[in-house]
């Protein structure tokens, strides 16, 4: 980010900002299970992305959820997901922010707390 011209970094069509960049490595942190550095960046991306930002906000918070699970708090990871999940309004949860969510479920679903994400998911589904 830091090499990048005001041109290159300006949040259009044709830019990168520093927000998107933050939620992209969010999620690539979160893949790879360096959770340190993914919850670092997810206060980040956070701190740049404004508050009506539904979408980015909730794939944010599964990104956390999904390190959670892998730190061993799946019953957390579950309240979060379902949480972040859950306050979406219908037309965001499909695509995306479901297929996230689901994954993250599937690789809980046997841990406590992990109906709480599946009551959610299910509830969209209709």
């Amino acid at each position: 980010m830091d090499r990048l011209t005001p041109q290159q970094a300006a949040d259009t069509w044709f830019g990168y900002p520093e927000q998107k960049h933050h939620v992209h490595l969010s999620q690539a942190l979160t893949i790879l299970g360096e959770t340190k550095r993914a919850y670092a960046t997810q206060a980040r991306a956070l701190e740049l992305s404004r508050s009506p930002s539904l979408m980015t906000r909730a794939l944010i918070s599964i990104d956390r959820a999904s390190c959670l699970a892998h730190d061993g708090e799946p019953e957390e990871a579950a309240r979060v997901a379902a949480q972040a999940f859950g306050e979406l309004p219908a037309a965001y949860r499909t695509g995306l922010t479901r297929t996230r969510a689901l994954a993250l479920y599937r690789t809980i679903r046997t841990s406590p707390g992990a109906g709480q994400l599946r009551d959610v998911l299910d509830a969209s589904a209709v």
